[in-house]
């Protein structure tokens, strides 16, 4: 029994994770990418739909897993016959070690009903290469994020009335702590996140959104303290940083953790094209780092 159930909850991370960062998006679907080998990846979009029926928004891959990935997302739905395309560009961030020009982008074209009850939307997708090779095929299922909430607390009705399963198990599946658990990208310790930015100039804001419990925390630019030992407050607490071309290591250090076990510091990235927010939640004594790469603006000139 308990294996089935940790087994069905292990798809549900799958679907369960929740929009990140604060602006609403008119389409919010979640589900999986199933490769022709078989092989399932967690993956969600949001996205508004604007004139002429253009979307564009944002897709997650892997989800909470070792090569998280979000990116841009931009094409094309007709509510009259349920078509819709889009394609993945220009990444935001990752956790994954590969290289920018080594990530394989998804084209998708199939239908999507939108106005259903359900959400669904399903088709076949092609990964791409930066040089336009094929890295991946397979097909792409995803529905809305309301109908799946709608699932969880029914399944939650279930499972709360047997009593083979503990409570603390069952704190932890609670709807409201399960879905907040996905609820942001996440940094644990020794993780690494790259974002990539456009600008010579970022502003970092730092601040504590759980319990204030005393979180003391350093930061270091490619080894220079930048802020040290400074208590994490409610107040957000903003930092210029100047960036140089390429890498620029940020890592987040917490020398005290309060009350608590864990550290639990937001921390959001403001370029003039795009924004980028974490949840650190570190161990006393552990870091985390964010590279901040700087990426060069294409001008079209070979």
């Amino acid at each position: 029994m308990k294996t089935k159930f940790g087994l069905f909850f292990s798809f549900l991370s799958f679907l369960c994770l929740q929009s990140q960062g604060t602006k609403a998006f008119d389409y919010e679907l979640l589900g999986a990418l199933v490769l022709e080998d078989s092989q399932m990846m967690s993956y969600k979009i949001e996205f508004n739909r604007g004139e002429n029926n253009f979307i564009q928004g944002y897709s997650f891959t892997d989800l909470d897993g070792i090569n998280e990935t979000k990116s841009y997302i931009r094409g094309y739905y007709n509510p009259k016959d349920d078509k819709i395309q889009f394609t993945e560009s220009d990444i935001l961030y990752t956790k994954s070690k590969f290289l920018p020009e080594e990530f394989c982008f998804v084209k998708f074209k199939g239908t999507f009903k939108g106005d259903s009850k359900k959400r669904l939307l399903e088709g076949n997708f092609v990964g791409i290469y930066n040089d336009k090779d094929t890295c991946a095929t397979g097909k792409m299922k995803l529905v809305g994020i309301k109908f799946v909430e709608k699932k969880v607390r029914k399944i939650y009705k279930k499972i709360k009335k047997i009593k083979k399963i503990d409570s603390v198990v069952k704190a932890e599946i609670k709807p409201e702590n399960y879905l907040k658990k996905f609820s942001e990208t996440k940094m644990k310790s020794g993780e690494k996140v790259s974002v990539f930015v456009y600008s010579s100039k970022i502003k970092l804001e730092i601040w504590d959104y759980g319990i204030q419990d005393g979180d003391i925390v350093t930061i270091k630019q490619n080894e220079k303290v930048v802020l040290k030992n400074y208590k994490v407050a409610r107040k957000k607490k903003q930092i210029d940083l100047n960036l140089q071309e390429g890498n620029n290591l940020i890592r987040i250090i917490t020398e005290d953790s309060g009350a608590l076990e864990t550290n639990t510091t937001k921390l959001k990235i403001y370029d003039f094209r795009r924004e980028y927010e974490v949840v650190a939640n570190l161990e006393e004594g552990k870091s985390a780092t964010i590279n901040i790469v700087k990426v060069k603006v294409k001008t079209g000139k070979k």
